[in-house]
């Protein structure tokens, strides 16, 4: 399991690239000094990954409020999970490489971020072009549905993955009055680096959202301006 949390706690600088936004659609909570974090766990959990508890299929963030899960073979990695009352944070990766053979099936290996942020009287979901701006590269709008906006970024992947495709994919969607960020990194030539991962992105709304209380009921809003087709 060492070699696994180390690749994991590689990729948790995603998080690092990761934000929330608020209801104008402005990144906000931007991590720093990511070169040098702390070992607490959490997003800290970067510096020294190491062996640790097995994986589980899901966990409570924010109060309990939102319950973080992933399409069957994928599981939460405990080391990850960064919660108080308002938000949360967590990294789902295959069980199968978190724990071992005997963790889960064998699914394409994949790691996602999802960022909780705290409630708001009437949250915002950003735009494809949102997603752009704050990734400072070129994003191709996903095939979005719902209350789910998802764009493929065409730059930086191989930045968080080791061996990772340049392609990586964000998505955002509301559970109750909270917005719900998401990252999806693969290696390179994977087809959830491709167009497959959008279609993915829509498995991990559905997993949390199913797992939350309430079914996380939409309380917000969609943004105004586009959000891709």
């Amino acid at each position: 399991m060492g070699v696994a949390r180390a690749l994991l706690g590689l990729g948790l600088i995603a998080a690092l690239a990761g934000c929330e936004m608020d209801a104008n659609g402005q990144a906000r909570g931007f991590l720093s000094g990511f070169e040098s974090p702390g070992t607490s766990g959490g997003r800290d959990a970067l510096s020294k990954p190491g062996d640790g508890p097995p994986p589980v299929p899901r966990v409570a963030v924010a109060g309990g409020a939102v319950v973080v899960a992933g399409p069957r073979g994928y599981c939460v990695d405990p080391v990850t999970v960064e919660s108080d009352d308002d938000t949360g944070f967590a990294v789902l990766a295959s069980c199968r490489i978190l724990g071992g053979p005997g963790a889960g099936p064998n699914v394409a290996p994949a790691l996602v971020t999802v960022t909780v942020g705290a409630p708001e009287p009437a949250p915002v979901l950003p735009t494809a072009e949102t997603f752009a701006r704050l990734s400072g590269g070129a994003a191709r709008p996903g095939r979005s549905g719902g209350d789910l906006v998802v764009a493929q970024m065409q730059t930086g992947g191989e930045r968080v993955l080791p061996n990772g495709d340049p392609r990586y994919w964000r998505g955002a969607f509301l559970v109750a009055n909270r917005l719900v960020s998401l990252a999806l990194y693969a290696p390179e030539g994977s087809s959830l680096a491709g167009d497959d991962g959008g279609q993915f992105l829509g498995s991990v709304r559905r997993a949390i959202r199913a797992g939350s209380p309430a079914g996380g009921a939409l309380t917000g809003r969609p943004a105004s301006g586009p959000s891709g087709g």
